[in-house]
């Protein structure tokens, strides 16, 4: 979903026109939703590869207008303002497409007749309002500047997309790393010994053998009391309650985000691009700073509060326990038949968590203009009471689940329709031209007609209606359960009694996540519900916190 169009899109200003390039891989693993790196997958109208020539084609003109240059000028300041291998990999699909795309330009009035052109899109597409005008000028040739081609690199990058949302740099197998990004420390706790997978964060395993120095939990604390000859994480933690914090869900769940300014040609520079590499490695996610698992620390820039970072305030001891196991485009039966089985977490061996399934619009949410593609009552039944099953397998004794219901997506439409994107139209025009492509995120939601939306809504609210049903029906042996609706609502409450407005808490270029500040409010709702409803559940304020502090530091940090 929209992972995959803006993925694609994002990619592709490295790449120009690298959808026609035959790649022999797809992403595979849980989202059951169309690639765009996959040949042959395109929706009405040439799908997420016209989308992408589309979008891309309309930054470079508006940049080359912006700044008085040619097209073919244009697109060689892009390909150098990005970093590493993908300034290289752009260089060299310029050199290829650059001709054609700048003749093009030339001799046609809108980026989708370029892209038609370019064999993107079918003869039936309408024009986009995405682009206002054309920069016309003289075709310049475009000379070869790559001899070799930089395709093994992208093809492993999109290789690692392929994985089963587990860490990829994990020596030894027990799905926590030491590397930062491809499900690495920004989605789990980093691992201290990534050669042996009896340590990891979360462990309360101890082997007599190695004597109370090693720290297990890779939460810093380690070592000997000489005078009471008893190992610090005992003295220090043993009887403190600690308790990890897991987030299964979606997009949301994973905090999607693209900089806005990565499309905004006004501010497209030689530092626009910084830390891009990394950004995609992260799935265009952001667990580092998201309700759930954020860990980065908070500055008037970027607020970051997070369930785990309060559980972690409370008790030092909850150090790293923390994974981000959300998947963008994840539904309930993904959950259901894969996602779930991601988590690691060893019944017999470690500690309890407090875990959020979060799938707040996926059931829902599709770019088929029908509602026949929309989980029914039913199947999210089935897929939840599936899920369940298999996390009483393995969540330790003592652990919670908590539900968080869908959201009401109307909100999308009625306070962003008539503004500005960053590519320059109206949201209005940008749904309008996804739904037109089929490659809309959520054509029920994002959508100009009322009814729809209200449809979709109920929809989703009839879903929701199943956690509570589950709980009043069901009980489970290692966990309890508690639902909370989605709390766009509240927080918008409290956002605009502050002074701001509802279109600041979405994200700005899908126009479909909540964003960082949105994420920010979250945490603090549902950590404030939870102190209300289930105190037990964030267990007790550890009183050897400050000793911890003065004695361990930040307990190793994050890198």
């Amino acid at each position: 979903m929209i992972k995959y169009i803006f993925v694609s899109l994002v990619l592709s200003l490295v790449l120009v026109n690298a959808i026609k390039v035959q790649l022999s891989t797809g992403t595979q693993g849980f989202n059951r939703h169309p690639s765009p790196f996959i040949p042959g997958l395109n929706n009405a109208g040439g799908g997420y590869t016209c989308v992408t020539c589309t979008l891309i084609l309309s930054v470079v003109e508006q940049y080359s207008l912006i700044h008085e240059k040619s097209v073919d000028a244009a697109m060689d300041d892009i390909c150098g303002f990005l970093p590493g291998e993908m300034s290289k990999l752009c260089t060299y699909m310029v050199s290829i497409y650059g001709n054609e795309i700048v003749q093009y330009f030339a001799e046609v009035q809108h980026a989708d007749d370029v892209c038609h052109k370019l064999n993107n899109v079918t003869a039936d597409v309408q024009p986009s309002p995405l682009v206002s005008g054309l920069h016309k000028g003289k075709v310049h040739p475009h000379p070869s500047k790559v001899n070799e081609s930089p395709l093994d690199w992208f093809k492993d990058l999109i290789n690692r997309f392929s994985k089963d949302h587990s860490p990829l740099e994990d020596v030894d197998g027990d799905k926590f790393s030491d590397e930062i990004t491809f499900r690495g420390y920004n989605w789990r706790g980093r691992d201290c010994d990534d050669l042996n997978n009896q340590v990891y964060p979360g462990s309360k395993y101890n082997n007599p053998n190695a004597g109370p120095y090693t720290d297990w939990n890779c939460n810093g604390i380690k070592g000997l009391n000489s005078t009471s000859n008893i190992g610090y994480e005992d003295e220090l933690c043993g009887n403190s309650g600690p308790m990890g914090v897991i987030v299964v869900g979606d997009s949301a769940g994973a905090h999607f985000s693209i900089p806005p300014q990565w499309l905004t040609a006004s501010e497209i520079n030689s530092t626009t691009y910084n830390g891009m590499i990394e950004i995609i490695a992260n799935e265009m996610d952001w667990p580092q700073r998201s309700t759930y698992t954020g860990w980065n620390p908070s500055t008037n820039e970027v607020p970051v509060d997070s369930i785990y970072l309060r559980m972690r305030e409370r008790n030092l001891c909850n150090h790293r326990d923390y994974q981000n196991t959300a998947v963008n485009g994840a539904d309930s039966h993904d959950v259901a038949f894969g996602l779930a089985q991601t988590i690691a977490r060893n019944q017999e061996t470690d500690a309890p968590v407090l875990l959020f399934l979060e799938l707040i619009g996926n059931d829902v949410c599709s770019s088929h203009h029908d509602f026949d593609h929309m989980t029914t009552v039913d199947e999210f039944t089935t897929n939840t009471l599936t899920t369940l099953q298999y996390l009483d397998t393995v969540l330790p004794s003592g652990s919670h689940v908590v539900f968080v219901g869908l959201a009401d997506g109307r909100v999308l439409w009625n306070s962003l329709w008539n503004r500005t994107h960053p590519i320059g139209a109206t949201y209005e025009q940008v749904y309008d031209f996804l739904n037109c492509l089929d490659t809309s995120p959520c054509w029920g939601w994002m959508n100009p007609n009322e009814t729809v939306r209200d449809f979709t809504s109920e929809r989703a609210a009839n879903l929701s209606l199943v956690y509570n049903q589950i709980i009043a029906s069901h009980t489970y042996q290692h966990f309890d359960m508690q639902y909370y609706d989605f709390p766009f609502d509240a927080i918008n409450a409290e956002w605009i009694a502050q002074g701001g407005q509802t279109w600041q808490l979405i994200e700005p270029v899908d126009g479909f996540h909540p964003n960082q500040i949105a994420n920010y409010l979250i945490a603090g709702y549902f950590w404030d519900q939870l102190t209300q409803d289930h105190p037990e559940w964030l267990g007790s304020i550890n009183p050897n916190n400050q000793l911890i502090q003065q004695m361990f530091g930040d307990q190793g940090g994050y890198n």
